[in-house]
């Protein structure tokens, strides 16, 4: 009896690493950084079908405990679609270089740039080749004056954020234009203005962090997006740029000399790129922490393809296709 048990327990672990590995899997939305598509504490599944699964780097792992002498080169199986912009995928965080790939923590963002894109962030809006237009579930922030007390269950009916700093009659709140355009409908809307910040203010905590390039969360680019065998000049500026996944996702040893770089100790002008990566940001563009912080994601990283809300305490929202 124990001995069919046990063979019952250990198929049943068996099937399921399957589905999580190549096909399926679940991930919960730790914060507020999707608001508007996907809201804190739902559940949703990754569909790592979409784009083809990734096998395990780390067989021998659990959690962020690994067998390190056990260990697999990057490979992608076939999948049925590439990925697209605006597609909302799981990826592994790019900068813990102490742990193997996919052990690192798993982000959840919004798709906005492919790889041979330029990209562009104008007035907060996102500007790319054939980008037609963002969804209208963007939270943007915005300064609300009202001619007498919001009530908050509004502001949660309307799955509106306030970030906390109100003041008298004047608010300081996250939504979307359909949010927007709801809180009007309310007529005790005074006024109603989009915070974007000014071109000019320099964010040191936005890529590539150097003072040559001023950007924003606002402002940002134009920004060269790495597309494999696609070349770059090795500029001063460029270097800013592209060192880091140089130097730690193409596994090229960069070094200089005065104005002179050397790629694996060859003088080099052009550097011609032997992946490709991806620009992700989070739906709640001011409260993100995303590619604007820390730059390109390899597709080496790339879990899958968020498809469907599991469970959600939201109404309607459960078992609904996220978009």
């Amino acid at each position: 009896m124990l001995n069919r048990l046990f063979k019952l327990l250990f198929i049943s672990f068996l099937v399921w690493m399957f589905v999580r590995t190549f096909l399926f899997q679940t991930y919960r939305i730790p914060s507020s950084s999707m608001y508007g598509s996907l809201f804190e504490g739902e559940y949703v599944v990754i569909n790592k079908l979409a784009y083809g699964a990734r096998l395990p780097i780390t067989p021998l792992s659990y959690q962020k405990n690994y067998v390190d002498w056990i260990s697999l080169p990057y490979i992608r199986l076939f999948g049925f679609s590439d990925i697209e912009r605006n597609d909302i995928i799981a990826f592994n965080y790019s900068l813990t270089d102490e742990l193997p790939i996919d052990l690192r923590q798993e982000y959840i963002k919004r798709c906005v740039g492919l790889p041979g894109d330029t990209l562009r962030i104008i007035n907060g809006v996102v500007s790319a080749p054939s980008f037609t237009s963002e969804p209208t579930t963007i939270y943007n922030p915005y300064s609300v004056i009202t001619n007498s007390k919001l009530d908050s269950n509004t502001l949660i009916n309307l799955n509106i954020v306030p970030d906390g700093n109100s003041e008298s009659n004047k608010y300081y709140l996250y939504m979307g234009t359909e949010q927007a355009a709801a809180l009007l409908k309310t007529g005790i809307i005074k006024s109603l203005t989009l915070q974007h910040y000014n071109k000019e203010q320099y964010q040191p905590a936005i890529f590539p962090n150097y003072p040559n390039f001023k950007w924003n969360l606002d402002h940002f680019g134009p920004l060269y997006i790495p597309r494999e065998k696609d070349s770059v000049a090795l500029t001063k500026d460029n270097l800013l740029l592209y060192q880091r996944i140089i130097s730690r996702f193409e596994g090229v040893d960069l070094s200089f000399k005065g104005d002179s770089v050397f790629t694996d100790k060859k003088y080099c002008a052009y550097y011609t790129f032997k992946n490709n990566y991806y620009f992700l940001m989070g739906d709640n563009r001011h409260n993100s922490i995303d590619c604007r912080n820390w730059g390109f994601i390899p597709e080496s990283h790339i879990i899958g393809k968020a498809f469907l809300v599991l469970s959600s305490t939201k109404k309607g929202r459960s078992f609904s296709k996220i978009k």
